[in-house]
């Protein structure tokens, strides 16, 4: 572990002489992200004890998030921690951001990514309950998950965003979107879909590593589920159920760009 410090604040990090590269896991809220991290740490020399939350806390004095020439500074700091004067070490504490894909510059070779992306009912249907844990406005505290979909973003959860968006829905689409577009100029990002990651849990995680040139130390093992995140426990009934899934079908249709494994669920 270091203490590191950067022209502001100190938070502690794990590093690691068997690791070159940082690795950052990113998504849009609610899509399975400390699923995939926890996972990756149970068999490769990547950790999330602790992991780095890529965000204003604790970050905010000492990264511009929409700079990329304040991120690569950041981000190149991690790759050469030196504990003395003979050895260097890469930070392997696992990176989790919300902030989309196109505001990391690529071609630097700063970071491996893992992006994942999920269902959207079941992302609104988590990041409704998300949204009424917290007693500040992270975003609006609605009576439903389509009322939240069908919604403009409001709150904190705003700052993740490049531009504004008619609603949620096209927030969460966008999202994902971008991630796909960068992907397709960078051989250090692989998109997961969060299905694949829990119907085919061991096959999933050795496509990452292989595709990533992530060693892995053992076979990958599913994480303690008491290890996420949760939101408020509230519950919805079925027809508030099938009424998202029938608005969702259609507002999907707007976003062809979006990955064919979501578009085949409507």
């Amino acid at each position: 572990m270091v203490n590191y410090k950067i022209n502001g604040p100190s938070f502690v990090l794990s590093c690691s002489e068997k690791v070159k590269i940082p690795l950052m896991v990113c998504s849009h809220e609610r899509s399975g992200t400390h699923f995939m991290m926890n996972s990756i740490s149970e068999c490769t020399e990547y950790t999330v004890n602790p992991f780095l939350n890529f965000d204003y806390m604790p970050l905010g004095s000492v990264v511009n998030f929409f700079s990329k020439e304040s991120m690569n500074k950041f981000l190149f700091s991690l790759q050469d921690i030196s504990k003395n004067e003979y050895s260097a070490h890469c930070v392997n504490s696992i990176i989790k951001s919300h902030f989309p894909l196109s505001l990391l510059d690529h071609k630097k070779n700063l970071l491996r990514v893992i992006y994942i992306y999920r269902n959207p009912d079941e992302v609104f249907i988590s990041y409704w309950k998300f949204l009424h844990r917290w007693n500040w406005l992270e975003g609006p505290k609605l009576s439903s998950p389509l009322e939240l979909i069908k919604t403009n973003p409001k709150g904190q959860s705003q700052r993740y965003q490049i531009e504004n968006y008619t609603n949620y829905f096209e927030r969460w689409a966008s999202h994902i979107i971008d991630a796909k577009n960068a992907a397709r100029n960078s051989s250090n990002i692989v998109l997961v879909n969060y299905s694949e990651l829990k119907n085919n849990f061991e096959k999933t995680i050795e496509y990452i590593c292989h595709k990533l040139k992530i060693n892995m130390f053992q076979q990958p093992t599913k994480p303690n589920k008491e290890k996420f995140i949760y939101g408020k426990a509230m519950e919805i009934c079925d027809e508030e159920k099938i009424l998202m899934k029938n608005f969702i079908k259609e507002e999907i249709k707007k976003f062809p760009n979006l990955p064919s494994d979501l578009l085949n669920l409507f």
